[in-house]
C-alpha cells in the first residue's frame, strides 16, 4: 500500500488517515468496531454502564502486554486519557472536545485542579469513567485513534517526540523500521487476540511526483494492496488477477473557506462561491466513486437525511450575491488563494471544475501547490484561505463531522467558524438522548452551518481497494482503509506475499 508519510505515530498527534493506518496496527483502544460498526471489546474485556448513563466501568483483559513485555494496567488507560487533557499541551487532538464531558476534565485541562475526578482506578484491571452528563456515543469515543492505550512508564521515560518516532503499543504489529520511503511492521507474536497471519506489513510512502498513488508499482507486482486512482479503475476491473472492494465511506470531500481571511470573511462572497459550484458535474466525472453530497453528513451517519440542505447550483444567484457584496461581475474582488496538496489526475479535474465554475461568475482563484505536511500546518494555524479536503469519520455519530469540524475553538475547525447558534445547537445535541429529537437538532445545525458557508460540500467518496487475487481476509469498513484489521489478512500459498 502507498500513502503519504505520517508526521508522528503518537496517537495524540493522529490527525489524518496517514497516521491512523499504522497507529491502528501498533496500538489498541479500550473498545473497537466489528465490520458492521458495532462496538465490541478491545483491550477491555467487558464493561458496565450505570442506569443513569453517567458511569462506565471497564474490566481489562488479563495479561495484555505491550510490545516490550510490560503488562497493560488500568493505570496506563487512565494515563492515556489524562494525557489528552494535560494543561498547556502544544497539540489538541480531535478527542479533546469529547473528553470534556468527563467529570473534572474542563477544570483539569485549564490547570485549575491537579487530577481528573471522573477517572478512577479501581484495581489493576478495572477502571471507572464518570461523565458530567449522558452522551449517547461515549463508547464510540473510546474507540477513537487518539485514545489508543500507551505505556505510561515508557512515554514518560522517552518523551513525547521520541515516543512518536519509536512507538510501543499492544497492537497486532510492532514497529520494526521507519525510513524515508516506508514503514515496516512485524507481527506481534504475543498479541492477545492471536498472532497475525502475516509476518510483516510494509506501508510505502508516496514518492516525489508519484501522482498515481502507487498504481504503477502495483502493476509491477511491487504492491499487494492499492487504493487505486480513478484513471486506473477500468484497467484493474478487467484484470482477473485483481479483486476490487467497493464500500461507501463515511466521508465528505469539500471546499473549505477560512471565514477570518478577506475576502472570505464576507458571508455573501462565501455563499456566492457555494452557488457557483456544480456538484452534480463533479460527481458525473467519476460516478462510480462519488455520491453527490446533499449536505455535510454522509449516508450511514446517525442524523443523515436525503433532503437537500447544500446550496443549489445557481450561477445567477452567485452573481447577485457578489454584486450585493460590492463586487459586481467580480470587479474589485482579489484572487482567492487556494492551497492544494492533491496530486491525482481526478483531484486535478475537480480543481479545474471549481476554478472554471467560479471564474464563470467572476471569482478568480490563485492555486498554491503545497505538500500535505505544509497544508496541515497552514490548516492548524488558519493561514490558508481556501482548501480542498476529505474528512473521514472516526465514529458513526454526527458529532464526527458537525462537532469535530465546526465547534468554536475545536482542533478541526480550520474555517475559523464562530457562531453562537452553532455552539447552542451542538450543546443541545450533546445533551439530547432521544435519537429522533437529536437527529432533528443536528439537521437544524447542518442547515445553519451551510447557510454561513464555511465550506461547500462536494461529494461523498466511494472507497475502493484493489488487492491481488491471492490476498484474503481484507474487509474494509465505512470508516476507511485506516481501520482495516490487517491482522486478519493472509495470502493463499500459490501467490506471492510481501
Amino acid at each position: 500500500m502507498v500513502q503519504e508519510a505520517p508526521q508522528s505515530l503518537d496517537p495524540l498527534r493522529c490527525e489524518s488517515v496517514y497516521e491512523s493506518l499504522p497507529i491502528n496496527q501498533i496500538f489498541d483502544t479500550l473498545v473497537t468496531y466489528d465490520p458492521s460498526l458495532t462496538v465490541i471489546p478491545g483491550v477491555a474485556e467487558t464493561w458496565t454502564i450505570s442506569k443513569d448513563n453517567l458511569e462506565y466501568t471497564f474490566t481489562l483483559r488479563p495479561e495484555v502486554r505491550f510490545h516490550n513485555g510490560d503488562e497493560l494496567t488500568s493505570k496506563d488507560v487512565v494515563y492515556s486519557i489524562r494525557r489528552q487533557l494535560c494543561p498547556n499541551k502544544a497539540e489538541m487532538s480531535l478527542a479533546f472536545s469529547y473528553l470534556m464531558i468527563i467529570n473534572g476534565a474542563p477544570e483539569f485541562s485549564q490547570g485549575k485542579i491537579e487530577d481528573v475526578s471522573g477517572l478512577e482506578i479501581i484495581d489493576e484491571r478495572t477502571l471507572t469513567i464518570r461523565l458530567a452528563r449522558p452522551y449517547p456515543s461515549f463508547l464510540e469515543v473510546m474507540a477513537m485513534d487518539n485514545l489508543a492505550i500507551l505505556p505510561e512508564r515508557l512515554v514518560r521515560e522517552m518523551g513525547d517526540e521520541a515516543f512518536g518516532r519509536a512507538p510501543i503499543g499492544t497492537g497486532p504489529f510492532r514497529l520494526a523500521e521507519w525510513h524515508d520511503e516506508r514503514i515496516l511492521l512485524e507481527a506481534n507474536e504475543d498479541y492477545f487476540a492471536g498472532r497475525p497471519y502475516l509476518d510483516a506489513v510494509q506501508i510505502n510512502f508516496m514518492r516525489q511526483g508519484e501522482a498515481d498513488f502507487g498504481a504503477a508499482r502495483f502493476a509491477r507486482n511491487q504492491l499487494d494492496v492499492l487504493e487505486p486512482p480513478t484513471d486506473s479503475l477500468a484497467r484493474l476491473a478487467q484484470d482477473d488477477r485483481v479483486s476490487l472492494y467497493r464500500y461507501q465511506e463515511l466521508s465528505l470531500s469539500f471546499l473549505g473557506l477560512n471565514t477570518r481571511l478577506p475576502p472570505l470573511d464576507q458571508p455573501l462572497v462565501r455563499r456566492a462561491m457555494a452557488h457557483a459550484l456544480d456538484r452534480h458535474a463533479m460527481v458525473q466525472d467519476s460516478p462510480s466513486i462519488r455520491r453527490e453530497a446533499v449536505g455535510i453528513l454522509p449516508p450511514g451517519v446517525a442524523g443523515y437525511s436525503p433532503e437537500v440542505k447544500a446550496p443549489d447550483y445557481d450561477p445567477q444567484e452567485a452573481r447577485r450575491l457578489l454584486a450585493q457584496a460590492g463586487y459586481p461581475g467580480g470587479q474589485g474582488l482579489p484572487p482567492i488563494p487556494l492551497h492544494n496538496a492533491s496530486q491525482s489526475a481526478a483531484a486535478a479535474r475537480v480543481l479545474d471544475r471549481i476554478r472554471e465554475d467560479l471564474s464563470a461568475v467572476g471569482i478568480r482563484l490563485e492555486i498554491i501547490p503545497v505538500t500535505w505536511p505544509e497544508l496541515g500546518e497552514h490548516l492548524e494555524n488558519q493561514t490558508v484561505g481556501a482548501f480542498l479536503l476529505a474528512w473521514i469519520a472516526d465514529m458513526t455519530d454526527p458529532d464526527a463531522f458537525l462537532r469535530s469540524l465546526f465547534e468554536p475553538g475545536g482542533s478541526g475547525n480550520y474555517f475559523g467558524h464562530l457562531s453562537e447558534e452553532t455552539e447552542r445547537l451542538l450543546e443541545l445535541g450533546t445533551q439530547e438522548t432521544n435519537p429522533v429529537e437529536r437527529a432533528r437538532i443536528y439537521r437544524e445545525l447542518e442547515r445553519h452551518i451551510l447557510s454561513e458557508a464555511p465550506l461547500v460540500p462536494l461529494y461523498h467518496p466511494v472507497g475502493i481497494i484493489a488487492v491481488r487475487e491471492n490476498v484474503e481476509g481484507l474487509n474494509p469498513t465505512p470508516l476507511g482503509v485506516a481501520k482495516v484489521d490487517l491482522e486478519k489478512v493472509w495470502f493463499r500459498p500459490q501467490g506471492p506475499a510481501s
